[in-house]
């Protein structure tokens, strides 16, 4: 059996398909979109959407998909989340200048990106990012992802739990084709 989400391996839909549906084997989609297309169509039993951040509040992009969508929402989990700012292993902090990640990444941590002075520039998936700057090595950027991510994409660790609350945590619904 299988379950799409959004992103890559080490993206933090993924951590929820491991962590509440290990029978299934998790199937990575580019966009929200495609997550209920696969659903829908039938390539996939499940699918698993991020609906809403206590620290960013809601997806909107996953909130109109849903109301958009006829698929029932069979189970809610929820996620907490810690997000960290990493970089190839060279990188040193003073010299970031800028991080990269999803826009609710970017906005669970606003408060101490600008006590770090770091501009930050969206993407579309927090592991989608750390593996982008896997692959360029560029030490003036990091990005906000999960240990997860930094472990698959051989990224360092330059500062642990950089959220701006301790509680940060995402809800996910999962997704059905003809249940409810």
């Amino acid at each position: 059996m299988t379950v799409a989400y959004q992103g890559q391996p080490g993206a933090f839909g993924h951590e929820v398909c491991l962590r509440f549906l290990p029978e299934h084997e998790p199937l990575p989609k580019a966009d929200f979109a495609l997550v209920i297309q696969a659903v829908a169509a039938g390539e996939t039993e499940l699918g698993v959407l991020p609906v809403e951040n206590s620290c960013a509040g809601p997806v909107d992009e996953v909130q109109v998909l849903l109301q958009q969508s006829d698929l029932p929402i069979i189970a809610k989990h929820q996620l907490p989340v810690r997000m960290h700012l990493l970089a190839p292993a060279s990188t040193q902090l003073e010299n970031v200048r800028r991080v990269v990640s999803h826009p609710i990444a970017l906005a669970q941590c606003a408060q101490t990106l600008r006590t770090l002075g770091l501009a930050a520039e969206p993407a579309s998936n927090t592991a989608a990012a750390a593996k982008a700057l896997a692959e360029s090595s560029d030490g003036t950027t990091a990005v906000l992802a999960s240990e997860a991510a930094a472990s698959i994409y051989g990224l360092t660790i330059l500062r642990r739990n950089v959220h701006d609350r301790p509680d940060n945590a995402t809800t996910f619904y999962v997704l059905a084709r003809g249940r409810s």
